[in-house]
Formats: structure tokens, C-alpha cells, sequence
């Protein structure tokens, strides 16, 4: 158990620390330095304010074995992606970078450092000027999901309420673009069901209490593969038209094992339409 809990925290950190510093790495590694250099400082002021608050945060929100049991209990689970913000990065980067400038004696030794210093931010750092650019559509809807709307539209040729069945926020959009595409996956249980997938005897209880949403959510958000005649029971249930999950969840072989047909991708989802029997009289949720 401890073991799970070990390997779903440390998968859960990794993937968090890709959000947060993918592209640059290096102002981590800054701050990690950073911290080194002030650890080995008399200065005790230096520790109080920025080492120890790290190493209170290593042992505590950063620890697996503490972190996914408590997140668990207070119904956050391990999906909070931005725990890398409560280290103050950028503060500890700015103020060893004026505490090395001003420790120098030299104008000429301080002038050195500061351009070093701007020179590894610019080499290092991010161009943020792409990012700049106005949005092409008034609703700042993202590409990938226009693409996805693009795909069941030219796939369904019809403009009656489709079906469908995701559970990414990120798609949360296909209803704003096209109001056609109804999602049977509820927003609160994608983000405030507290869940623990790798526990199976929790697993099994979700099963037994048969509720349809949260079973579909248990394959489509969490990517496990449950018994196929128990998905397609709950698929044919809601009059799911279209299967839309995350590349990331591995279902390709799954869904395929089942009939639904693969009717295009984009880069991070796949769209699947499903092979069974409709009532024209669907009402979405």
C-alpha cells in the first residue's frame, strides 16, 4: 500500500513539475543553488526566510506518503497541478541575484553580474512574445478543440444534439463552440469527486453502487479498463454517440476491442464513434 501510495505521489510530482518548469528547468536548478548558497551562509536570517520554509514544504506537501492520503481525505485527490507555486521561485531568484550583485566591492565586478545574470535569463527563459499575439476568435476558444467539433460534426452530418463522453476541463469548450455536443461526465465529477483509483477495494465500491457517471468517469478520466459489458451497459444507458478521452489514458485498444470506430485525433485526443442503436428523443445532461 505504502509502495502505491509512494508511486502515485512521485508520478503526480513529476507530472506537476512539467507544468510548472517544463522549458525552464534551469531557474529551478537557480533556485535549488540558491538555497544551497544561503544554507551555507551565517547569516541566520537567510535560513529563517527561504531554506527552511523549503525544507519544511520538502517534508510536507512534497512527502508522497503524506501528501496523497491527506489530498485524498479533504476531497482534493493528487490533481492539484500548481503545487510547484508555493515555492517562491522567483523571489528567491531575484534577491540572490541583488545579494550577489551588492556583495561584489567593484562597479565594474557588479556590472559583470547583472549582465551574466540577463544573459542567462534570455538563453534560459522562455520567449514569451508568441504568447502575446491576439487570439483569431472572439472566444479565445483553443484550436485542438475546434478541431475535435470539426471531426463529429463532418463525422455525424447533422446538426441534432450529439451525445458524447469525455472528461478533460480542457473540452468543457466543446459546448461553448458548438452547443450540439452534449457531455454525459459532469464538471463536479472531473474536479471535486475524491477519488483514489489505486486503491481496488475503492474501485469495487464505486463499481457496486452503480453510479453510471462516475463509472464512466473511472475509465475515461482515470484510464482504467473495467469490464466491457459493465462500459457498454452505462454507453448504451446515456445514448453515448461519440467517445472522446485523453491520448495520455492509453484507451485506444480498449475502445477499439469494443467496435467503436476511430474517426480522427488531434494531438493529445482521439474521437471514436460508437456502434449501437440510438432513440431520436436523447436529452443530454
Amino acid at each position: 500500500m505504502m509502495q502505491n501510495l509512494y508511486e502515485l505521489g512521485m508520478d503526480f510530482l513529476n507530472k506537476a513539475f512539467d507544468d510548472s518548469f517544463s522549458n525552464i528547468e534551469f531557474f529551478f536548478l537557480a533556485y535549488v543553488l540558491a538555497l544551497a548558497v544561503f544554507w551555507f551562509q551565517k547569516k541566520q536570517n537567510l535560513k529563517s526566510f527561504f531554506v527552511y520554509p523549503a525544507l519544511f514544504a520538502f517534508f510536507t506537501v512534497f512527502n508522497p506518503y503524506l501528501m496523497i492520503p491527506i489530498a485524498d481525505k479533504i476531497g482534493l485527490a493528487p490533481r492539484i497541478r500548481r503545487i510547484y507555486w508555493l515555492l517562491p521561485v522567483n523571489l528567491v531568484l531575484a534577491f540572490a541575484t541583488t545579494w550577489l550583485v551588492y556583495a561584489l566591492s567593484k562597479r565594474w565586478k557588479q556590472a559583470i553580474a547583472v549582465i551574466l545574470c540577463l544573459i542567462a535569463a534570455a538563453f534560459f527563459g522562455e520567449n514569451q512574445w508568441a504568447h502575446m499575439i491576439p487570439a483569431e476568435n472572439s472566444f479565445k476558444i483553443k484550436n485542438e478543440t475546434i478541431e475535435i467539433a470539426d471531426i463529429i460534426e463532418k463525422d455525424a452530418d447533422t446538426a441534432d444534439p450529439k451525445s458524447c463522453l469525455f472528461a478533460d476541463l480542457q473540452l468543457l469548450e466543446l459546448r461553448q463552440y458548438d452547443p450540439s455536443l452534449l457531455n454525459v461526465i459532469r464538471r463536479k465529477d472531473m474536479a471535486d469527486w475524491p477519488v483514489n483509483p489505486a486503491d481496488p477495494d475503492w474501485v469495487q465500491r464505486v463499481l457496486n453502487k452503480k453510479n453510471s457517471r462516475r463509472i464512466l468517469t473511472l475509465v475515461l478520466y482515470y484510464g482504467l479498463t473495467i469490464d466491457p459489458a459493465v462500459f457498454e451497459e452505462y454507453m448504451e444507458k446515456h445514448q453515448i454517440q461519440y467517445v472522446i478521452p485523453n491520448k495520455d489514458k492509453g484507451l485506444r485498444e480498449y475502445f477499439g476491442n469494443m467496435g467503436y470506430e476511430l474517426v480522427g485525433e488531434t494531438e493529445n485526443f482521439e474521437v471514436f464513434r460508437v456502434e449501437q442503436p440510438h432513440t431520436a428523443g436523447f436529452l443530454g445532461s
